[in-house]
């Protein structure tokens, strides 16, 4: 391998996208890629993936492509022209086990950017692999495309790739990776999880945002939090809800009073105590196990520190990152800037406990990934 050539990962999708012309939401699945296909659907990843690649024949002779075998990148280099070596070999038939393969396989080598062209499901088996270790790219081909580490259009994801092919700096930032369940979606129901996040290159004018919801208002996000909130309550666990009518939507769904500005406490769906005091609080977490629901302060990003102190130290050491629940609309956190939730319980250390990225409800098991610090 030439040392001095700038080395790019590819990993093709070959089946990514083909459900969407005939109406299956998807390729998720043997039955469903059967059926795809049945229905008279092509490959339409290798297209995308075309139209991407070539913002990079200027800059061929500095590249070396590091891919998979056949309709997984070798076959697509070769028609394009660009220096490639195969590093994993492919079935004949892809799976994700061959996405997460070639990812493993890729990531071994000093690549300046893994390039894919698939959906939330190719991001979702690459980001099972590779986490956070590599920049990872991808080039929008599948029908799912909610997760926040595609290029705005195959030809965007082609120009970030080409600046990189060129050795201009560009820095990176971690962004999300989300899926629908797509036997849900075909149903009509959206239920989407965060599976991770990865670092992509940073170019904001080429890069597309995670997707909200599609919720058609507030007062509906909030209504499916608190259905989601309701049916995932256990029995005989005490729940402390924060303050303000975010945290209180819960409250209001089970039809119990609340203190709007006060912590109250709900076991097996109803009131036990209403604006508790720290003390109060910390004699229930001595009782039995305790869950949190809170809502960040739009605007201000906050989550403990600002207007519920009843969230001590040592309340929020006992009750552990774990057993936060931290909800908001999307209204509210379009407000909160770079995606960052802040926590000042007066202890560093539990400050730091707290750290990291945090999933945050946003409707009905609908979730959006901030970080805390």
């Amino acid at each position: 391998m030439e040392k001095h050539k700038i080395h790019i990962g590819l990993i093709v999708n070959p089946i990514a996208g083909m459900g969407g012309k005939v109406a299956l939401k998807g390729t998720d699945g043997r039955e469903v890629l059967a059926a795809a296909r049945a229905r008279g659907a092509v490959p339409e990843a290798p297209k995308k993936a075309e139209r991407a690649l070539k913002k990079l024949l200027p800059y061929a002779e500095n590249l070396m492509v590091l891919t998979a075998s056949g309709q997984m990148g070798e076959a697509l280099c070769k028609d394009l022209g660009l220096p490639y070596e195969v590093v994993y070999e492919s079935g004949e038939e892809t799976t994700a086990e061959d996405t997460m393969g070639a990812a493993d396989a890729i990531r071994k080598f000093p690549i300046k950017v893994l390039l894919f062209a698939g959906g939330d499901g190719t991001a979702r088996n690459i980001c099972q692999v590779v986490g956070e270790t590599v920049p990872v790219l991808g080039i929008p081909a599948g029908v799912k495309i909610q997760s926040a580490v595609f290029g705005l259009s195959p030809e965007a994801s082609g120009a970030i790739a080409a600046l990189i092919a060129q050795e201009i700096p560009v820095s990176v930032s971690n962004r999300e990776v989300v899926d629908l369940n797509e036997d849900d979606y075909r149903t009509g129901h959206v239920s989407a999880k965060l599976y991770g996040s990865m670092q992509v290159p940073y170019e904001p004018a080429y890069l597309q945002t995670m997707k909200q919801s599609g919720f058609s208002s507030e007062n509906d996000q909030l209504g499916g939090i608190a259905v989601y909130l309701e049916e995932k309550m256990e029995p005989g666990v005490y729940y402390a809800i924060g303050s303000g009518s975010t945290a209180k939507c819960i409250s209001k769904r089970l039809g119990i009073e609340y203190e709007l500005l006060g912590v109250d406490i709900i076991r097996d769906k109803k009131l036990i105590a209403k604006d508790v005091t720290e003390e109060e609080l910390w004699n229930y977490v001595q009782q039995g196990k305790l869950r949190i629901i809170v809502s960040p302060i739009g605007g201000q990003g906050f989550l403990f520190g600002r207007g519920n102190h009843q969230f001590s130290s040592r309340v929020l050491s006992a009750v552990g990152k774990e057993n936060i629940t931290v909800i908001a609309p999307e209204s509210k956190l379009i407000s909160i800037s770079n995606h960052t939730l802040h926590i000042d319980c007066g202890d560093e250390a539990v400050n730091n406990s707290l750290h990291g990225y945090i999933n945050i409800l946003c409707g009905y098991g609908y979730f959006h990934s901030f970080r805390c610090c």
